[in-house]
């Protein structure tokens, strides 16, 4: 065996490839987590091992951190089996490295031990051992660079400020007429981030945040806070710019990081941006034989001229929905994204903000936009070209993605977290953690599991944000029932960010029967702290003291699903301390529609436990490994 290979499997980097600072960070995310993308497809696709039973289970991810959770994954549970395949590995693999220069020599080494006369057992695990120690030094080197990691991990209580009642939160008064409408962010003081912290949170989403437009506007309440009349100021009704300022300055002094919306996709129908130039929207002149424009289109007047400007849009099921209170943005001219790149990076500049919760991101990805609106893009993606010019100002700013498909593309272009609640791209059917929860399936609970234990550990691409509720969904109750206890628990417990959403922790929901959020935006509602339902009161308390009590116990820690041999309709899993060697737990629930019976013996794990749990009842073990530091 020649020495560059020696030296590999004993953990250290190859001579060629020492100095990582040579590797961009893109190439490092490419090589170890996301592979490359073109034109919205991808350039390498992650490895699909194949069972000689028929059974087939796609890696992760396209990189080396996707590849290795999932070959390590499948050869604990089923052994030699996919030993078939090792030739199969050696080609992926030298495929993905390809696709840096600087990765010689790994490549090099991979080739030997492939021609290496070894059995396919030794050869199986020495390519383990090269595989780990190579991404181990690349995630070393990504962790030095990527200033945002905290995104992924953050704990995050939404606000909704126009519904929050600042005075009943902090005196537990019932609401009447009488109760002042407080300016939030002007009364907003420093001892009411307490309760928000006790919860376990780091970091608050102040939701609505900009003027609305009255164009187009429905309802009674104010109007949708996502048709925004300007991007780039604040609500008056909700305080100053001055008076958001001191909110996050309170905020950061509090320990706390806060984010803010960016709606990219589109803007109320009398913005401020179309006023400035409908050139920044999707647009066309009229037809001089219609009276009206066609539905989907609304009449704009501008420097004595007329066009019709499209409703904002997204695709559904194949089709093109509209929101009728707004306008769509263009992100096929250069100058579209340049302009919304400018006040994406002013409220760094200005407010110092921390991250951005971006609207509806999948949709503006160049191959969904270009379908969508049948217009030409340009070569770069928008969202590349905005991180870097907010990052160039603040390398820790943090974006999260909602997203209902496109996750792994979402990832490769950099966001820090993606919405965790649907997607049915992957081979194991729908994977996404909230509506899997929803669901009630059993084995479709452990393919989220296994998709949201990987991506809250993985080190360079996306991680998932995870949630029992929030302002889009239905009441957290409506949805689960009594399987509420374990959905919350377990999803508190996944060690990636978390949201959670003002006025649920005590079960305040004012849904109308046209408008299914718990806080309508259609009609006037304000939160009642004192008209709390004990019960649910009760559990999130719970909730949120278990999973801070874990945080502070295991410190940084991975999660690794449980499965038994036989189909027993239960869901669970180890968390182990990364920041704690040896210290871990145990996490067993029924997350379905019936009772459940345990007969688990996870020897490697220290794991034994015969139980019975009725739906939505779990277990939190303690599993303490011999020679673990407390």
């Amino acid at each position: 065996m020649t020495q560059t290979l020696l030296l590999l499997l004993s953990f250290v980097l190859p001579a060629g490839a020492q100095d990582l600072r040579q590797a961009s960070t893109q190439e490092l995310r490419e090589v170890l987590s996301t592979g490359r993308w073109k034109n919205g497809s991808a350039v390498i696709r992650p490895f699909v091992f194949r069972h000689p039973n028929g059974l087939a289970a796609a890696a992760q991810s396209a990189g080396l951190e996707g590849f290795l959770y999932t070959k390590r994954g499948l050869e604990a549970r089923f052994g030699d089996a996919f030993l078939h395949q090792l030739p199969d590995c050696f080609s992926y693999l030298d495929s993905l490295l390809s696709l840096a220069p600087w990765t010689g020599e790994t490549r090099k080494a991979l080739s030997e031990l492939s021609a290496a006369a070894l059995p396919d057992k030794e050869k199986n695990a020495k390519l383990d051992a090269l595989l780990q120690g190579f991404a181990a030094q690349l995630g070393k080197e990504f962790l030095e660079r990527d200033k945002a990691q905290w995104a992924r991990k953050a704990r995050i209580y939404q606000i909704f400020p126009r519904a929050y009642n600042l005075k009943g939160r902090r005196s537990g008064e019932a609401l009447s007429t009488s109760t002042p409408r407080e300016v939030f962010f002007r009364d907003f003081e420093a001892s009411d981030f307490g309760p928000i912290k006790d919860k376990g949170f780091d970091a608050v989403w102040p939701l609505g945040l900009f003027p609305i437009g009255e164009r187009g506007r429905w309802g009674t309440g104010g109007g949708s806070p996502y048709s925004i009349r300007d991007h780039r100021t604040v609500e008056p009704s909700l305080g100053s710019e001055a008076d958001f300022k001191r909110f996050v300055r309170l905020a950061h002094e509090a320990g706390l990081k806060v984010i803010i919306d960016f709606v990219p996709n589109h803007t109320s129908m009398d913005s401020v941006l179309l006023k400035e130039d409908p050139s920044y929207y999707i647009h066309r002149k009229p037809d001089p034989k219609a009276d009206k424009p066609p539905k989907g289109w609304f009449l704009v007047k501008h420097k004595g001229r007329k066009l019709w400007v499209h409703h904002g849009g997204y695709e559904v099921f194949g089709d093109l929905a509209t929101w009728d209170d707004t306008a769509q943005v263009d992100y096929s001219r250069p100058e579209t994204r340049r302009r919304m790149a400018q006040i994406v990076r002013s409220w760094v500049e200005r407010f110092d903000v921390d991250g951005f919760r971006v609207d509806m991101a999948y949709q503006d990805l160049n191959h969904n936009f270009g379908r969508n609106w049948g217009v030409g893009m340009p070569k770069a993606e928008f969202f590349e070209e905005l991180f870097r010019e907010v990052r160039s100002l603040k390398p820790e700013t943090g974006f999260i993605a909602e997203a209902y498909a496109d996750q792994d593309m979402l990832s490769a272009v950099g966001f820090d977290a993606v919405y965790n609640k649907w997607e049915d791209g992957r081979l194991e059917g729908q994977t996404g953690w909230y509506d899997a929860l929803a669901g009630g399936n059993p084995a479709e609970a452990l393919a989220a599991l296994d998709r949201a234990a990987f991506l809250s550990c993985r080190t360079a691409g996306a991680g998932s944000l995870v949630f029992v509720g929030n302002h889009d969904e239905k009441a957290p109750r409506k949805i689960f029932g009594e399987r509420l206890p374990a959905a919350a628990l377990a999803t508190a417990l996944l060690p990636g960010a978390f949201l959670f959403y003002n006025g649920q922790e005590i079960g305040f929901d004012k849904a109308v029967p046209w408008e299914h959020k718990t806080l309508p935006f259609s009609t006037p509602v304000r939160i009642d702290w004192s008209a709390e339902d004990p019960a649910l009161t009760k559990l999130f308390s719970e909730t949120f003291s278990a999973a801070k009590a874990v945080r502070a116990e295991l410190g940084d820690y991975c999660v690794e699903p449980l499965r038994s041999p036989e189909p027993a309709g239960w869901t669970g899993f180890l968390m182990e301390s990364r920041s704690r060697p040896g210290l871990r737990k145990a996490f067993i629930s029924d997350l379905g529609f019936k009772p459940v019976k345990i007969d688990l013996k996870a020897q490697d794990a220290g794991l034994t436990l015969q139980d019975s749990l009725e739906p939505g009842l779990y277990r939190l073990k303690d599993i303490q490994a011999e020679g673990a530091n407390p």
